[in-house]
């Protein structure tokens, strides 16, 4: 089996697996969310970069908000070297077929002190890139989440997370677009089951080397602990700094 069938036949199995588990909400009307974010880059060397995340979402009908802050490094490994611009890249580069991705994050529920919603997890990611031909690439990446949830209680729990992703580069003069999809199951420890599928579609932009604008549409379908549907708008502007290149 080739790599260009082997490739669809992940995605058409993801996507099943997806709509599936998103059966049973699909009858509720969905909510409505908006996520700015801002994403900062800092690349120590060719191997490994370090980054942190502010995104905040909020409920358009009832204008509930939660922030979040994430701290994470990678590291990249594996050979032969690939060399493409993706949609968290400045520019085009030569990068692992592995990545490694550890983390933190600290979240709260923002006009109530962190009564509603507060969150610590740590998680670690192991991403795995695949080109395809026509320029399109295809990576994995399997997230493991230690969480600990509530405001005082702080609540164990676990999560496994999977997500499926196709991207391909486009790039007329300084301009390099960069479009996207991907569907993402997750298990739940509390539930002991997936409760949750998540399918976006988007794209990045970029016309510098410090700055990338990516803007998507969120599909969200919950199971437990109620049956709901979330859509959202997510616009993200990614700022990068390079420590590894000579001035």
């Amino acid at each position: 089996m080739d790599t260009r069938r082997s490739g669809a036949l992940a995605i058409a199995a993801a996507l099943l697996v997806g709509l599936l588990t998103a059966g049973p909400a699909v009858a509720d009307p969905p909510t409505h969310e908006v996520w700015p974010e801002v994403d900062t880059w800092l690349r120590l060397s060719p191997e490994w970069r370090l980054s942190v995340f502010i995104p905040i979402s909020e409920n358009l009908d009832t204008h509930y908000r939660e922030g979040n802050l994430i701290a994470q490094a990678d590291y990249e490994f594996g050979k032969p070297r690939l060399r493409r611009r993706l949609m968290d890249e400045d520019r085009a580069r030569s990068m692992g077929l592995f990545l490694a991705r550890g983390g933190y994050i600290g979240g709260k529920s923002l006009d109530d002190g962190g009564e509603e919603y507060t969150e610590y997890t740590a998680f670690g990611e192991l991403h795995q890139r695949i080109p395809i031909k026509g320029g399109l690439m295809l990576s994995h990446r399997l997230r493991s989440e230690l969480r600990w949830l509530g405001k005082d209680t702080h609540d164990f729990s676990t999560r496994l997370r999977y997500r499926l992703m196709a991207e391909r580069e486009f790039g007329a003069g300084r301009v390099s677009l960069v479009p996207y999809v991907s569907v993402e199951p997750y298990y739940d420890s509390r539930y002991d089951t997936v409760n949750r599928v998540r399918l976006i579609a988007g794209s990045s932009m970029s016309w510098t080397r410090r700055i990338a604008l990516e803007v998507n549409g969120t599909y969200q379908s919950d199971s437990q602990p109620s049956s709901k549907q979330l859509l959202a708008l997510n616009v993200i502007l990614h700022v990068f700094f390079d420590a590894s290149r000579t001035p």
